[in-house]
């Protein structure tokens, strides 16, 4: 299971992807979603769902479905990713990973993730060649994404999708001429039998 830790006043290393078995995009592994900023629907919503889930304070959280929550990821063949110029900004940055006070967290529990390698954070700051443009005003981003979505929080709009692993998942009935609810509707076109084990 993934292990994430803050990583302000700290320093990890990042050794090599091949190391392992690509743990990462294994839903046994525990990789199942990953929340989203609106600037993720127009990349991803071709090759994954993009569904709801209702966080703490009943606020309204996108998310991209990256597994079944037992199975690898479709798109990983022979143990590499077949879209890998296009994968998800997550999938991209993993290790690490945005969160909301702008001090990117790390997976502990990636094997690549230790004492030796090059330095991939330093301090709370990344290092080249890690940097990302989803780390760049994370909060500001977030911040944003919500009150877009927080004008259609309503439990009248949405309905329940699918339940992987104790996460539940919703789909608004429709799309309010809103672009980020169309490319989201469009995006369900993925879930597919692949998800629904």
């Amino acid at each position: 299971m993934k292990t994430f830790e803050n990583t302000l006043d700290k320093t990890f290393h990042f050794s090599s992807c091949d190391i392992c078995d690509a743990a990462c995009c294994k839903g046994s592994n525990g990789t199942i979603y990953s929340q989203l900023l609106i600037e993720d629907f127009k990349e991803i919503f071709e090759r994954f769902p993009i569904v709801f889930m209702i966080g703490d304070l009943n606020y309204l959280k996108p998310v991209v479905l990256l597994t079944n929550g037992c199975d690898k990821c479709r798109y990983l063949l022979n143990e590499r990713c077949s879209i890998y110029e296009k994968r998800p900004s997550i999938c991209k940055v993993y290790p690490l990973s945005p969160h909301l006070t702008n001090i990117p967290f790390i997976d502990l529990s990636c094997p690549a993730v230790g004492e030796k390698g090059e330095i991939i954070i330093d301090n709370g700051s990344i290092k080249k060649p890690f940097q990302h443009k989803v780390f760049k005003d994370y909060q500001n981003k977030y911040i944003d994404m919500h009150f877009h979505f927080e004008k259609f929080n309503k439990a009248e709009n949405l309905k329940f999708l699918i339940e992987i692993r104790g996460n539940k998942f919703y789909k608004f009935k429709e799309d309010f001429e809103d672009e980020y609810l169309k490319l989201h509707l469009s995006s369900l076109k993925n879930l597919d039998k692949y998800f629904k084990i």
